[in-house]
């Protein structure tokens, strides 16, 4: 027994079944994209044993497929782990109580889990204002339902056929049924057709009821979204008593109405609905509001009104549910779900044992629990790690110390190659000449900076375009400067934010939009439209050799445009080839551009004289034409503009835009700092020139590495705090813009991303002290400002958020730790990138303390991300516990952020059970760069889950080839080491007599 227990208790154990868990969670992931989720949860996740289909893994024509552990026994293995290592291996003493609380914490979140998975019920409540409803029905389950009606004001009697027993067939017999059934068929999802549509023919059609106008055709089990893509079961049934035939009848759940039966002059119902739950109570919707942002169809708030009537408990009181603000009654809970019409409100109820009250339960305790272990043992451990790293950066720079020999012979050369990595001095070091080239340097970049934010210049004989650029508009739910709209509408439609004419003049996005209302006829003949795809322009008829075009040569072709359109219409999203998403595409560039055109429709109007919100161009000079003594100022001031540029009267022109902004600080003084803050930051293009600025920091720490070393490397680290600063301005005018967090969607996160891996290398080079993490900060930075930069040819980055999503103490806790663990996982697979490459190709890593530096910033990154990762994750089970009543709900994105978490967790056991070490440890953390591009792209791809709003397909093929370069990477890091330049030979450790082993 203690054998078996001490085996158990292995590391290595729990490495096997965190591997077997990704890929369990995986390919429950892929699944959904066929499956719905309830039924991915019982087949993978609520199971002991799974059969995984080859097709579930993204090998749609690969037939067959492997058995696998569900996730019940792997959980249950890993919990058997934990218990067991903490009978056998620790020791409970205070250095080891941040570890005991993490694994105290994961102990309850699997309990939860498991308490959730087996007894947890759902179930949904559907009102209808002014109508009291008392019962709640799960669409998961159906029942068919025998129902005798009896005298007003009692309730009907009620006899339930079960799911399991429909989905036997046969007969079923009851003494307390009125009649006999038989299941003639029984089909958990269905298609219900009409009269006029063919279906296949039945051996037993229905004889009566609905069925004599309908049928139902058996379906696959619905996927998409839980709670709005559900199941529609159906069956046909036989009814008789005392064998005679009462008729066959079709019964389906698509239908609300039960169906008649008379059986001895007696009628009775017969249903096949969702099973019901009575409650001893009444809720009444009083009122349901559906709130949009101004002008669009964008949700910003659900909410309903109800009265909750208790007789029992002599309670008869107004309550009001909207999003992430539940109704916690009587043991459940009740969510704002959806909603149907204007006046039907859908609410969800969760009865879960696990959860105590509406914020407190098991998986919160295990989550406070969790965290504040692992805050204590990494918190812990990075004191110690810094402090341990300080007294080796001393011994570096004075080798009297003794712990750290003269360099090798070769000036500091590593026979003869180049100078080791880990001989820079510390900073420390001042003299002349390390400071004025990086004095020189820093006051260029901020001089470059500055003039960043200065306007175009302009003469006073020309259109002032930066003033008309900041008057405002209320655009897809936000107020923004005109010149916002100008620049996100032409990247969207051109990928450009400028207009280069045949003459080799440009033109503004400003320049365009104003010209776009004022003389579309001139506008439509420049050549914006972007087309790349070549079937696209072979079907048109296109020139093969362009890639612009005007919008009056699209209209020649429209005829064949607007049949292309409706055929690709026509097939579903996910189904759709690249042909047919590139028709999509253009259809909307040319839905945006054409909009542009028709200023009359545009929310031009702002909210002045006592007007409540932003109104149409149009309506508002429509108002004006009946009374024109009460126009607004601001709407005068506009359209004069308008009629000066058409006029090319400049001086008028400049004086109206003048007039209307003097309007808007009298008026609107709110909406004019945030419309000239905005156009401000619009000029400044922070993200955009910060690439370059990075990409300078990279070009000096690279070449300190062949010489003069602390001057470079100081310049480098100067102009990385200095272009580090102008990022950080770029994150905080997001956030006072949008007055939300600065993580809000794909694109923020990458420019976040950019902005955490930049701030991580500079405490990785306060710490070690080399140049390298600063070199580091480019690496990670540039490419994800270029991701970001191509993530914005959607349109606006700034646009209003969902609203399930819109609060701001989840977006600052949540969404900023998932990101740091996404920025920490990333930093320890580049640095782990570069030890490959030097240690393979070069012989830099000659030095076994070269070694060691890099192998201690990769695990000292990778506890970050996991601190991170982990927080991040139960953070946001928290926030979707609040949001939809679930902490846990195996959807898409939550399954990639647990991911992260499992395999950092991995990386760290296999290292401290001793199977990864150096180069290991190395090699792992490469792919934990596909991991963390599942988690951040790829989740996002599946178009699938409760976190479907952030779905996109443009970026498969380059998500494909980035998981084939890491796998190629894996490759080299994993050839023999007598195939590493630096480590083609044994090294002696200087002073110390032993052969280093690197394993």
């Amino acid at each position: 027994m203690k054998s078996f227990i001490k085996a158990l208790a292995s590391l290595r154990l729990a490495v096997v079944v965190m591997a077997m868990s990704m890929v369990l969670i995986f390919v429950g992931t892929t699944a959904q994209v066929d499956t719905g989720i309830w039924q991915v949860q019982k087949e993978y996740f609520h199971s002991f044993w799974t059969w995984i289909e080859f097709k579930k893994v993204l090998l749609k024509n690969v037939p067959g497929g492997f058995p696998f552990p569900g996730g019940y026994l792997l959980g249950g293995v890993l919990l058997a782990n934990l218990l067991a290592a903490h009978i056998t291996r620790f020791k409970y003493t205070s250095k080891r109580i941040g570890v005991i609380l993490i694994h105290s914490g994961l102990i309850l979140l699997l309990f939860g889990e498991a308490m959730t998975s087996l007894f947890a019920r759902e179930t949904q409540m559907t009102l209808e204002e002014g109508v009291p409803t008392r019962w709640a029905q799960d669409i998961r389950e159906p029942e068919l339902a025998v129902i005798d009606p009896t005298s007003p004001g009692q309730d009907d009697q009620v006899v339930v056929v079960r799911a399991g027993r429909l989905a036997q067939k046969g007969d079923v017999k009851d003494q307390r049924l009125p009649f006999d059934i038989q299941i003639d068929d029984f089909y958990r999802n269905s298609t219900i057709l009409g009269p006029m549509q063919p279906a296949p023919t039945r051996q037993k059609p229905a004889t009566a009821g609905m069925g004599l106008q309908r049928k139902a055709i058996e379906a696959k089990a619905a996927s998409g979204v839980e709670g709005e893509s559900v199941d529609i079961p159906s069956a046909y049934v036989t009814l008789s008593k005392q064998g005679k035939n009462l008729g066959t009848y079709l019964l389906s759940a698509y239908v609300d109405d039960a169906q008649e039966v008379v059986v001895d002059v007696k009628p009775y119902k017969i249903q096949l609905r969702f099973r019901r739950f009575y409650k001893p109570y009444t809720i009444e919707l009083e009122k349901f509001s559906h709130d949009k942002y101004t002008g669009t169809e964008t949700a910003k708030n659900f909410s309903s009104l109800i009265r909750l009537t208790d007789p029992d408990r002599h309670e008869s009181r107004e309550i009001k549910i909207w999003m992430n603000h539940p109704l916690s009654y009587s043991g459940e809970t009740f969510y704002q779900q959806s909603f149907r019409g204007n006046n039907i409100s859908v609410l969800q109820i969760v009865k879960n044992p696990a959860r105590w009250g509406t914020y407190f339960g098991v998986p919160y305790l295990a989550c406070l629990v969790g965290a504040l272990g692992m805050l204590i043992h990494f918190g812990t451990h990075l004191v110690q790690f810094i402090g341990k790293q300080n007294k080796m950066n001393q011994s570096l720079a004075d080798p009297r110390a003794g712990a750290r020999p003269p360099p090798l012979p070769g000036n500091g050369k590593r026979n003869n190659g180049p100078p080791a990595i880990i001989d820079l001095p510390p900073r420390s070091t001042w003299s002349l000449g390390t400071v004025v080239l990086p004095a020189i340097m820093a006051s260029l970049a901020l001089m470059f900076i500055g003039m960043l934010f200065q306007p175009p210049s302009q003469s006073s004989k020309s259109y002032d375009f930066n003033g008309f650029g900041v008057l405002p508009i209320m655009y897809e739910g936000r107020i923004q400067p005109l010149d916002s709209v100008a620049r996100n509408s032409l990247r969207a439609i051109s990928g450009r934010e400028s207009i280069s004419m045949p003459d080799g003049k440009t033109i503004s996005a400003i320049q365009w939009l104003l010209e776009t209302i004022a003389v579309p006829e001139t506008a439509d003949g420049y050549k914006v439209v972007r087309i790349d795809h070549t079937d696209v322009k072979s079907a048109l008829q296109l020139d093969p050799a362009e890639k612009f075009f005007s919008l009056v040569d699209l209209k020649a072709k429209g005829q064949v445009f607007d049949q292309q359109f409706q055929q690709a219409s026509q097939t579903d999203a996910h189904s759709r080839n690249d042909y047919q998403r590139k028709i999509m595409e253009l259809a909307e560039r040319l839905k945006l551009y054409v909009g542009l055109t028709q200023p009359g429709g545009l929310l031009l109007a702002p909210p002045i004289d006592g007007q409540k919100d932003w109104q149409p161009l149009g309506a508002a000079m429509r108002a004006a034409a009946d009374d024109p003594a009460n126009m607004s100022p601001a709407v005068k001031a506009f359209m004069m503009s308008v009629e000066d540029y058409r006029k090319h009267d400049v001086d008028a022109f400049n004086k109206d835009v003048k007039d209307y902004r003097d309007v808007l600080q009298v008026k609107l003084p709110a909406v004019e700092s945030t419309t000239t803050f905005e156009d401000v930051f619009n000029h400044a293009s922070p993200f955009f020139w910060s690439m370059f600025l990075y990409v300078g920091v990279f070009v000096f720490a690279a070449c300190s590495w062949l010489g003069a070393r602390i001057t470079l490397a100081r310049t480098a680290f100067w102009l990385l705090l200095i272009t580090f600063a102008f990022h950080t301005f770029g994150l905080a005018g997001r956030v006072w813009i949008t007055s939300h967090g600065p993580v809000t969607n794909l694109y923020s996160s990458a420019v976040f991303i950019a902005w955490a891996g930049a701030l991580m290398c500079i405490f990785l080079e306060l710490i070690f002290r080399n140049g390298i993490p600063t070199a580091f900060a480019a690496v990670i930075a540039v490419p994800t400002l270029i991701i970001g930069h191509c993530l914005t040819g959607d349109g606006d980055t700034m646009k209003p958020l969902q609203a399930v999503l819109d609060t701001n103490l989840w977006l600052w806790t949540h969404v900023i730790c998932v990101t740091l663990g996404y920025t920490a996982t990333y930093m320890a697979g580049l640095i782990a990138i570069a030890y490959v490459c030097l240690g393979v190709f070069t012989n830099t890593l000659e030095d076994p303390l070269a070694r060691k530096t890099f192998n201690r910033m990769i695990y000292g990154v990778i506890c970050f991300g996991m601190l991170f990762s982990f927080v991040g994750t139960i953070l946001g089970g928290i926030w979707a516990d609040q949001s939809w009543g679930r902490f846990w709900g195996w959807d898409p994105k939550e399954n990639g952020a647990v991911l992260i978490v499992l395999w950092n967790a991995l990386v760290l056991h296999a290292r401290w059970c001793g199977w990864a070490r150096e180069r290991g440890v190395a090699v792992l953390a490469i792919f934990g760069n596909i991991v963390t591009s599942w988690s951040w792209f790829g989740t996002n791809m599946l178009g699938v889950g409760l976190h479907s709003y952030g779905f996109m397909d443009s970026a498969f093929y380059v998500l494909v080839w980035f998981i084939a370069s890491q796998l190629l990477l894996i490759g080299i890091g994993s050839l023999p080491l007598t195939m590493w330049r630096s480590h083609n030979r044994p090294v002696t450790a200087r002073g110390q007599g032993f052969p280093v082993k690197i394993a």
